[in-house]
């Protein structure tokens, strides 16, 4: 199958603990909510670049366990090409979130069949039919081997990179191999200045556009800064009631990713983005909007068919 979009990356169950408050240490709090459903960095991806109406594959490995079906059948409904998708054995990867009242949440997790999947020739052949690439927090193995296949081909897909807070924690060094090969990087402040080394957001922003030509900073209620060598646009973000951040990134790099498919500027690129992350705060879990809702979210005066 021939598609716009192949994502590389972490295909998770997700737990959902909703909270009043964080507990100190030793503290117990009764949590108010628990909500599970299918997640996982690049698989967010795939299945919101699809459900916009991209049409999207995942490179990625699940385990033998109970999740395992319900993980496959929810990129299967989706729209997302599962062609690439391994059952490896052991678990599937988990995470588990723990979300408080104003949205805000602490994330921890296990990658689980995710962290045996490695690259073979045949994903190198589905990767060749993409328009892009997105890889996730990329695991050593998988950083060298793109690095190794696009060192080698000179017709492969864009390819743009999310990093993550783990991934941004190593710093620079450990993405070097695929920093020439970048079309965009996308990151949130904190990460900017992880990855970066740099004090300050502007230091941040200075030293990535070096890196990368498109340097994108989801900056949550404060909006997106898309940085290039020839300046710093910054866009504003669309204010809505946070319920949960979890997989508002995820949808945000989706809905940018197609809109550069679709032939759009930059500047309506990040208004997708911003747009897609919002709808995505406003319900639990990591929730992908359909295109109608975000044209609706977008023109919400006009009618949309």
């Amino acid at each position: 199958m021939r598609v716009e979009l192949v994502a590389i990356g972490d295909i998770n169950w997700d737990t959902v603990l909703v909270a009043p408050r964080i507990p100190a240490s030793d503290e117990e709090v009764e949590v108010t909510e628990v909500w599970e459903a299918p997640g996982g960095d690049a698989a967010n991806v795939a299945v919101a670049f699809a459900r916009l109406g991209g049409t999207a594959g995942m490179i990625g490995a699940v385990g033998t366990d109970t999740v395992a079906k319900l993980l496959w059948e929810h990129l299967v409904a989706s729209g997302v090409d599962t062609s690439r998708v391994l059952t490896l054995e052991g678990p599937s990867g988990r995470a588990f979130s723990l979300v408080e009242p104003n949205g805000a949440r602490r994330l921890f997790y296990t990658r689980g069949a995710n962290a045996l999947r490695k690259l073979e020739e045949d994903d190198l052949h589905y990767i060749e039919q993409a328009k892009w690439l997105y890889i996730a927090d990329p695991l050593p193995h998988t950083l060298a081997t793109l690095a190794t296949w696009y060192y080698r081909k000179s017709k492969l897909p864009k390819l743009a990179l999310d990093p993550g807070s783990a991934g941004a924690a190593k710093g620079e060094d450990f993405f070097v191999p695929l920093f020439l090969y970048l079309s965009v990087l996308f990151l949130n402040e904190g990460e900017a200045l992880m990855l970066s080394g740099r004090r300050t957001l502007e230091e941040a922003v200075e030293r990535l556009t070096e890196i990368c030509p498109l340097v994108v900073i989801k900056r949550g209620e404060n909006g997106a800064l898309l940085a290039t060598s020839e300046g710093v646009l910054a866009l504003p973000a669309f204010p809505v009631k946070t319920v949960d951040t979890t997989g508002c990134g995820d949808a945000f790099n989706a809905a940018f990713l197609l809109a550069l498919v679709r032939g759009k500027t930059l500047e309506e690129a990040g208004r997708w983005g911003n747009a897609a992350g919002a709808l995505a705060a406003q319900r639990f879990g990591a929730y992908a909007p359909t295109f109608a809702e975000l044209l609706q979210f977008l023109t919400p005066d006009k009618e949309v068919k």
